[in-house]
């Protein structure tokens, strides 16, 4: 849970996801929907890598196969 002094702000926001920065704390704030999922700067980082190669190795996996649908 976030501490009393943790005023996180607004860094990007869209139909999905909250992202806040608390300096404070200096914890990311990631919000889907009813989940907030705090971790720290560096962990953020990794993980918005990981994200980033996942949707690669997702976008060329689909490419490959292309009676598979998506919709968007």
């Amino acid at each position: 849970m976030a501490s009393r002094a943790c005023k996180p702000a607004t860094i990007f926001e869209s139909k999905t996801v909250d992202i806040q920065h608390c300096p404070d704390c200096k914890m990311i704030h990631l919000t889907m929907g009813s989940i907030t999922v705090r971790m720290s700067e560096h962990h953020f980082s990794e993980f918005a890598k990981d994200l980033s190669r996942g949707l690669f190795e997702f976008n060329t996996t689909i490419n490959e196969q292309p009676s598979l649908r998506v919709m968007m």
